[in-house]
């Protein structure tokens, strides 16, 4: 059996008994107190290696019950592999990436097979949702299920991903599945009203995302609510964006976090405008793609996080993001 030093950690020497391990995903340091074996084995390490090779170079200083156990206390710190955990794929950094979290390749294995066997589905493929498309098929996400029923304008080419103007004309749904052969993505043309039946789309999903904005987000995510409550899946308001401002959407989880009920009566009663008459309406406002690309990675991020259940998930709350200087403004609401 093969081992190596994970590929991730950094080891400083603080002392001469004593080393420094970062985990550089998560930033995390440990510390640890080591001696001759520890260091021996590290320098060894530093290339792959045998295991009985590395006993045999090493038993006439230590015994191989000690070389052994040492070699199991290293692998259980997550400071090295064995040979069917190195990977050379498409996933390898990112598994890398999961190895922080969890405390073995095996977990971390267990989690990638999960997002890969994980079904999403994405209402509206605009300036959010093309690029909500792309972060899922980037992590792996086994099936992607998309409709939008709109067609490739010029206009959108500023702020939406994978269009260009040998697209005009054609639909987004078959325009994304065509720049993505090797992604499992199930185009639909549906609209998300309550004259169409979703079924289809949700029966089977893991998690949802809207970013359907017709008529208003508002008024599709109380439908698809409506669906997620049904089928007991999970689902975002994968946030949005408008001017220098963009927005970081919470999860809901049904009968678990806040509904969203409780997220449209918050924003309500957080309105300072809401008791002004209104004179002139917004007709149209300016957007960046830069923005969109932003706010939406970090949705995937955040669908990321629930699928390995890592980290803290954006439930019960949201942010609004000032691009302009960059200041993040947390809002908690409750049920």
């Amino acid at each position: 059996m093969q081992l190596k030093l994970k590929e991730s950690i950094y080891i400083l020497k603080e002392s001469s008994d004593l080393y420094q391990v970062i985990f550089t995903g998560i930033r995390r340091i440990k510390r640890f107190k080591v001696d001759n074996l520890v260091k021996d084995i590290i320098d060894y390490l530093k290339v792959p290696r045998e295991e009985n090779l590395l006993i045999n170079e090493l038993k006439d200083r230590y015994s191989k019950e000690s070389i052994t156990a040492c070699l199991n206390s290293l692998h259980s710190q997550g400071i090295i592999r064995t040979e069917n955990e190195l990977i050379n794929n498409r996933f390898s950094k990112q598994i890398l990436f999961i190895d922080e979290l969890t405390n073995s390749r095996e977990e971390s294995l267990k989690l990638q097979d999960k997002i890969q066997n994980s079904t999403i589905t994405v209402f509206g493929v605009g300036g959010i949702g093309t690029w909500i498309v792309n972060g899922l098929y980037q992590i792996g996400i086994g099936k992607i299920k998309i409709t939008d029923p709109d067609i490739v304008e010029e206009s959108n080419m500023n702020r939406q991903l994978f269009f260009d103007s040998n697209d005009i004309g054609k639909y987004k749904v078959d325009v994304i599945k065509r720049k993505l052969p090797d992604a499992n993505i199930i185009a639909f043309k549906k609209t998300v009203s309550v004259s169409e039946d979703l079924e289809e789309l949700i029966r089977g999903s893991d998690f949802l995302v809207n970013c359907a904005d017709s008529p208003s987000v508002a008024e599709t995510s109380i439908i698809i609510d409506q669906y997620a409550k049904r089928f007991n899946v999970a689902y975002c308001v994968a946030g949005g964006y408008n001017m220098h401002l963009g927005m970081v959407g919470p999860i809901i989880i049904p009968g678990k976090t806040a509904t969203f009920e409780d997220f449209l009566q918050f924003q309500k009663e957080s309105d300072t405008l809401r008791n002004f008459q209104v004179i002139k309406d917004i007709e149209n406002t300016g957007n960046l793609g830069p923005i969109a690309g932003a706010i939406a990675n970090i949705q995937v991020m955040e669908i990321f996080k629930y699928l390995i259940e890592k980290g803290e998930l954006n439930l019960n709350k949201f942010a609004e993001i000032d691009f302009l200087n960059f200041n993040v403004e947390w809002r908690n609401f409750k049920k």
